[in-house]
């Protein structure tokens, strides 16, 4: 059930003299007119001496290699292929680098096959036992007076058990063989290969490369078990503390009349103590928010801001207005805080990743509000007399985060529902917009003043048009331009940069575009929507993948 290359490498005790006669057989089985090169190879294979530097063995093993290269693309037979790589595998010493080059893509590829063998473990062990003792009954039928059935059903797990434990050696040994390839063909020195066959030596030198590795993922994942350990223990110890506390049912008023805590400089105090008594939900509801209950908070301050245009602009080159007029918000100031805006433009012009996108470059934390799907005004916090009681979302922001200024996203703010049975968006985020306002907005949740005045509004939306005045005189508009036609040719390089942070790889594993895939996508996309530039790429990158010629 394994491929042909992956059979022979990991079969350890296989005997080159007889194995290369059986090849020998299934060459000229397959391809009768290579009976002179299969016969002058296994005679060059007979003689004495140092058979890996005898020229003649080299020479007559090279011409069979090549002549079912040929013949394999020649007749379309991959099989060809596969018989040559074996005549490498058996031809070859363990030092041959250009042999271990030929190899090592291959048993990379056939890796998968050990892997899809698990999903037949069951059917494989099912017919064993069958074999072994004839019908199987279905498990939880009555047995028969020999007990047959429950001999089947223990036999079949025994059976099943042994083929687990062989496909994990298996798995190993192909992994080994795979690094002793790549390394080898890299040009890599081993004393032991340099004797050998290099079907021989594969395994053995794999094993001896990949045990550092084994050995550190091993003490990796005791560490990361002792740390679970330490946090289990950590969080049973809470539990136990706020269980002994919560058994103290006398009336107390938390720190809220204790003095305010010293605000250092770059903190802020968002949220001063709050009242906390035995006989409502007060607990419950500061449940989660006591790293920042009481505590200043650090605000993020403002980096090298040359820095950040460079990386947007080179994200963005359609939009260096817009960015231009959004960081001049933060020149000359210490900490990161924007004038509350919108940014109107058409659908797929990048307006929602180009605010990810400054959160990120500016180290800001991000939290989104998709308007279209929040409920009412929930966006302001909820009352505690509710079960669903919470505070309000920017206070959440500020828990997630760590930090006194996060960066709010709402998406699609025109979409908002228009509503009013319970609260809207629209109003809820009239008075946390307002300075003055959201420097003492009252929490329902946390029923005190809270300071919001440094967190970050940006939103979105296609259009204004349904908009209310008093929120529009609290928003700068901003537009963000579609990109054009003409932009093409600035945006693929970082859109191939992105596809390759998606699939976590460095930006140069992945090819540039030639001539005739950007004159694909120029054909195909003629400005507009850049989400449809990106899956245009996609399938260009997808397509090369496909199509691109295999050995």
């Amino acid at each position: 059930m394994l491929p042909r290359r992956l059979r022979a490498c990991l079969a350890q005790d296989l005997r080159v003299a007889s194995a290369c006669s059986e090849l020998a057989l299934e060459i000229t089985t397959l391809a009768p007119d290579a009976e002179a090169l299969v016969s002058a190879w296994i005679a060059a294979a007979s003689s004495e001496g140092d058979l890996w530097r005898d020229r003649r063995w080299i020479a007559r093993r090279s011409a069979l290699i090549r002549f079912l290269d040929v013949w394999g693309v020649e007749h379309d037979q991959p099989v060809a292929r596969a018989l040559a790589d074996v005549v490498t595998l058996l031809s070859c010493a363990g030092d041959d680098r250009r042999a271990a080059a030929r190899l090592a893509q291959p048993l990379w590829l056939e890796r998968e096959a050990v892997l899809d063998l698990r999903k037949g473990l069951a059917a494989l062990a099912e017919t064993q036992t069958r074999l072994c003792i004839g019908r199987v009954a279905e498990q939880g039928t009555e047995s028969d007076s020999t007990g047959a059935t429950d001999l089947a059903v223990a036999l079949q797990a025994a059976w099943h058990d042994a083929l687990s434990d062989a496909l994990l050696t298996f798995s190993e040994q192909t992994s080994s063989a795979i690094a002793a390839a790549a390394t080898l063909a890299c040009g890599a020195d081993d004393a032991f290969a340099s004797d050998v066959a290099l079907v021989h030596a594969l395994v053995p030198v794999g094993e001896v490369l990949t045990r550092p590795v084994a050995d550190s993922a091993a003490t990796r994942e005791r560490r990361r078990w002792k740390k679970i350990e330490a946090k289990l223990v950590e969080k049973s110890e809470a539990r136990r503390r706020e269980k002994a506390a919560t058994v103290d049912s006398t009336p107390q008023l938390a720190v809220a009349d204790a003095p305010p805590a010293e605000v250092p400089k770059g903190h802020v105090l968002v949220v001063p103590a709050i009242q906390v008594t035995g006989s409502d939900r007060g607990r419950s509801i500061a449940r989660g928010y006591e790293h920042i209950i009481g505590k200043p908070l650090p605000l993020v301050a403002v980096p090298d801001l040359a820095a950040v245009r460079t990386r947007l602009v080179f994200e963005f080159p359609y939009a260096q207005v817009t960015i231009d007029r959004l960081l001049a918000d933060l020149i000359g100031r210490e900490y990161t805080t924007f004038r509350p805006t919108l940014l109107i433009g058409p659908p797929g012009a990048g307006k929602t990743r180009l605010i990810a996108r400054i959160a990120f470059h500016l180290g800001l934390g991000l939290w989104r509000v998709d308007a279209t799907r929040d409920a009412g005004a929930s966006l302001g916090g909820l009352d505690r007399r509710w079960a669903t009681s919470e505070p309000a979302h920017p206070i959440m922001a500020v828990a997630r985060t760590g930090s006194a200024n996060p960066l709010m996203q709402i998406d699609e703010l025109e979409k908002s529902a228009t509503r009013s049975d319970h609260g809207r968006l629209w109003d809820a985020l009239l008075s946390m917009l307002e300075p003055e306002t959201a420097r003492t907005y009252q929490d329902p949740c946390f029923q005190t003043e809270i300071d919001i005045s440094r967190v970050s509004w940006l939103a979105t939306g296609n259009e204004i048009g349904n908009l209310p005045a008093p929120l529009l005189d609290r928003l700068r508009v901003l537009e963000m331009p579609a990109p054009s036609h003409a932009d093409l040719d600035a945006l693929l390089e970082p859109v191939m940069a992105g596809i390759a942070a998606d699939h976590e790889l460095a930006p140069a594993f992945i090819a540039p575009l030639d001539g005739e895939e950007i004159a694909l996508l120029r054909r195909s996309w003629r400005g507009g929507s850049v989400r449809r530039l990106i899956r245009l790429v996609e399938a260009v990158v997808n397509a090369r993948e496909t199509l691109a010629v295999r050995q």
